[in-house]
C-alpha cells in the first residue's frame, strides 16, 4: 500500500547529531516511548480485521490516542483532491485551547511543504529556523497559524499520492528524535493500509453499482419498442439515485456545435425553480470543453478559472454546487454530453465514476441516435444493427454478474497473504530489537498481492469494456488460459476439473479478443452450471481443446459433462430469449455467435458422446483477410 522506507529522506534530517535520540533533548521518557510502541501494535491489529465502515472512525481516535501519547498539540490527516490539486483535512484531533487546522491548503500557501508531499518526501522541523531558504513563504504561512514545530509524513495508497499524516506544537518548540520519525512513518503505514482497503472498497462498489445501473437502463430501453421521453427520464432518475444527485441531463450539440442544449432532463421533486431556461444556455467555458472531448469534474463552481466567469454567475445562480459532464462521441467526434449537478452539497467526482458514466452515455447517445432514426424514416434493418451492438453489453454485465462469486474466491488468496505478512511484521515489531529491514521486506511482500489483487479486478473489469470490432493477431492458447484462470476458483468450490489441451504449432488467430474472450467465458460459464445441474454426473469435468480446422481457421471446442442438451434443442439455444436456465435471460449465446460471425468465425453445438454437451468455434487465422 505504502512505499515506504526504513530511514527518512537524507534530506530532512536536521543538524543535531543523530545519536541525540532518545537523550535528555528528548520530551519523551523510556516509558512514553514504551507506551506508544504499545499503541502502534494496538492499532496494526486493530486496523487488520476492521470492517470498512468503521475506518473512518477508528481514524479519528487514533489520532486523539497519538496526540496523547506524544505529547503534542494536534494530529492531522490530510488528502490530496486530485481533480483540484489541493490539499484538505479529512480527519483533525487537537489539544483543548489548540484551534483547527485549515480545512483546505493550497500551494501559495506552502509551496514548499506541498512541493515535498508531491514528491513523497518528509517535512520535519523542529524550530521555524530550521527550515530552508526555499521554504520562506511555507514559514510565514506557520507563523501565521502560531506552528512552532512541525512533522508532515506523505502517505500513498496504491501506488498514488494520498495526501500526509502530520505532527504538530503551537504551544512550544519540540525536538524530533529518528526513534519517533520512525514510528511515524510507521503509523502512517497503518493507515495507508487501512485507507486503502477503504477506496478499493468505494471504488469497486461504484464501478459495480454504476454497471448495474447500466445494465437496467440499457435493458429497459433495448425492450422499449420506441423509447420515449418518459422511458428515458426514468433511466435518468435511476443514474440521479444512485450517484445521490437532483439533476441528470443530455445535452445535445446543436446549431454549428458550438454550443449545446438539452434533450432530456430528470430533476428532483423541489428543485424545479432554481432551473430556468438559460441554465444550460449561458455555460460558454463548460460547452467549449464538453465539447472539446474533455470530461469535466467541477467539485466547487468557486475553484472555475477566470476565464470561466459566465459559467460561474450562471450556476451560483441556480443553485449548482457542483457539476459532471460527460462527453458523448459518435463518429470520433462529440456530439452531446450526459450531465449531472449537485445542488444540495459539494461532490467530489472520483476515477471510478468514470467507466460506468462513459457506458451510461454511450447508452442514452444510442437511444438518440435510434429516434433520430426513426424520424427520419429510415430503414428498420439499420436500427436493428444498431441495438444489436448494444445487447452485447447486456451479456457482459450479466457475465460479470455471474462471475463475483469467482472474483471473492480470487481475492481471498491475496488478502490471507497479506493478513500473513502483516502478522509476521508486527511480531517482527513485537521483538526487543525490531529488524526494520525485514519489516520493510514484508512490507514489500504485501504491496505486491495488492498489485495481484488489482490485477483481478481490472480482469474482471476488462469484460465490460468497448464492444467495437478491435481486431488483433493473438495466441488463442493463451486467451484460453486467461479465461480458465478467470473460473478456476470456482470451479474448485465446485468440485469441478478444468483442463485445455492444444494442437502443436497452431497459428495465430485474428479477431478482436474481447469479443472472443467474452464467448469463451460465456462457453465456460455454461458449462459449468450444466455440470451443477447434472447431480448423479460422475464425472465433473469441462475439458478445452483447440486445433487446426483447415488452413484458413482454428477450431476451439467446450465440453462439459453435464445434464447435455435434448436433440432436437441443439439449434434453439441459439434462439434469442430462449434458454433451458430458469434464471438466463436467453440472450448470451445467441449473442456469442454474433460476436463469433462478426469475427469472421463460426459457432456451433453438439451433443456430447461421453455425456452432456459441446460448443465448436471456429476463428479465422491471421492469414485471412
Amino acid at each position: 500500500m505504502l512505499a515506504a522506507s526504513s530511514t527518512l529522506d537524507s534530506s530532512m534530517r536536521r543538524t543535531q547529531d543523530p545519536e541525540s535520540s532518545g537523550d535528555e533533548s528528548s520530551p519523551l521518557s523510556a516509558a512514553d516511548l514504551l507506551g506508544f510502541e504499545r499503541l502502534l501494535l494496538q492499532l496494526s491489529v486493530r486496523f487488520i480485521n476492521l470492517p470498512v465502515s468503521e475506518i473512518e472512525d477508528a481514524i479519528g481516535e487514533s489520532l486523539s490516542q497519538v496526540v496523547k501519547a506524544l505529547h503534542i498539540d494536534r494530529s492531522t490527516l490530510t488528502r490530496l483532491v486530485p481533480n483540484l490539486g489541493l490539499f484538505e483535512a479529512a480527519y483533525s484531533w487537537a489539544v483543548e485551547g489548540v484551534s483547527p487546522v485549515r480545512r483546505r491548503f493550497v500551494s501559495e500557501d506552502s509551496p514548499w511543504s506541498i512541493a515535498m508531499a508531491r514528491a513523497r518526501k518528509p517535512v520535519v522541523f523542529d524550530c521555524l529556523a530550521d527550515l530552508p531558504p526555499e521554504a520562506h513563504i511555507d514559514k510565514m504561512s506557520y507563523q501565521l497559524m502560531g506552528l512552532k514545530s512541525h512533522v508532515n509524513m506523505p502517505i500513498v495508497v496504491g501506488g498514488q499520492l494520498y495526501g500526509g499524516l502530520s505532527f504538530g506544537c503551537v504551544r512550544q518548540e519540540r525536538h524530533w528524535t529518528p526513534d519517533i520519525l520512525s514510528r511515524m512513518r510507521l503509523l502512517g503505514d497503518i493507515f495507508a493500509s487501512a485507507l486503502a482497503r477503504k477506496l478499493a472498497k468505494e471504488e469497486l462498489d461504484l464501478a459495480m453499482g454504476l454497471e448495474r445501473v447500466a445494465s437496467s437502463t440499457l435493458a429497459s430501453l433495448a425492450l422499449a419498442e420506441r423509447p420515449g421521453s418518459e422511458t428515458i427520464e426514468a433511466g435518468l432518475r435511476q443514474i440521479a439515485e444512485f450517484a445521490g444527485v437532483e439533476y441528470v441531463g443530455i445535452w445535445q450539440g446543436v446549431g454549428t456545435g458550438s454550443e449545446l442544449a438539452e434533450t432530456g432532463h430528470w430533476l428532483a421533486q423541489g428543485f424545479l425553480a432554481r432551473r430556468t431556461a438559460d441554465f444550460i444556455q449561458h455555460l460558454p467555458w463548460l460547452h467549449a470543453r464538453v465539447l472539446g472531448g474533455e470530461v469535466v469534474r467541477l467539485h466547487r463552481v468557486e475553484d472555475l478559472p477566470a476565464d470561466a466567469q459566465t459559467d460561474r454567475a450562471t450556476l451560483m445562480r441556480h443553485g449548482i454546487r457542483s457539476i459532471f459532464a460527460m462527453p458523448i462521441s459518435a463518429a470520433g467526434q462529440t456530439t452531446a454530453a450526459l450531465v449531472m449537478a449537485s445542488i444540495l452539497m459539494e461532490r467530489e467526482w472520483p476515477e471510478a465514476l468514470l467507466p460506468g458514466t462513459s457506458l451510461l452515455a454511450e447508452v442514452f447517445a444510442h437511444v438518440h441516435a435510434r429516434r433520430v432514426i426513426e424520424e427520419r424514416g429510415r430503414a428498420a434493418n439499420d436500427e436493428a444493427a444498431l441495438w444489436r451492438e448494444r445487447l452485447a453489453l447486456l451479456v457482459r454485465l450479466d457475465t460479470i454478474g455471474e462471475m463475483s462469486l469467482a472474483l471473492s474466491h480470487e481475492l481471498k488468496q491475496p488478502v490471507g497473504a497479506i493478513e500473513n505478512y502483516a502478522l509476521a511484521a508486527l511480531r517482527r515489531l513485537g521483538e526487543g530489537t525490531a529488524d526494520l529491514q525485514r519489516v520493510s521486506d514484508l512490507a514489500e511482500k504485501i504491496i505486491g498481492q495488492v498489485t495481484r489483487a488489482s490485477e483481478i479486478v481490472l480482469r474482471m473489469r476488462g469484460v465490460v469494456q468497448d464492444p467495437e470490432l478491435h481486431t488483433s493477431s493473438f495466441g488463442v492458447m493463451r486467451m484460453i488460459g486467461e479465461c480458465i484462470e478467470a473460473v478456476r476458483l470456482d470451479c474448485i468450490g465446485r468440485r469441478i476439473s478444468i483442463r485445455s489441451h492444444a494442437a502443436e504449432d497452431l497459428p495465430e488467430v485474428r479477431a478482436d479478443e474481447v469479443h472472443i474472450q467474452q464467448v469463451i467465458l460465456n462457453l465456460l460459464r455454461n458449462a459449468i452450471e450444466a455440470i451443477d445441474m447434472h447431480a448423479d454426473a460422475r464425472r465433473r469435468e469441462i475439458v478445452v481443446e483447440a486445433s487446426l480446422h483447415d488452413d484458413r481457421a482454428v477450431l476451439v471446442s467446450v465440453a462439459d459433462s453435464g445434464v447435455g442438451i435434448p436433440e432436437d434443442e441443439i439449434e434453439r439455444v441459439f434462439e434469442a430469449f430462449y434458454s433451458t436456465k430458469s434464471t438466463g435471460l436467453g440472450v448470451g449465446l445467441p449473442i456469442c455467435r454474433r460476436l463469433a460471425e462478426a469475427n469472421g468465425g463460426s459457432l456451433w453445438a453438439a451433443r456430447n458422446p461421453e455425456g452432456g454437451a459441446r460448443f465448436f468455434l471456429t476463428l479465422p487465422t491471421r492469414a485471412v483477410h
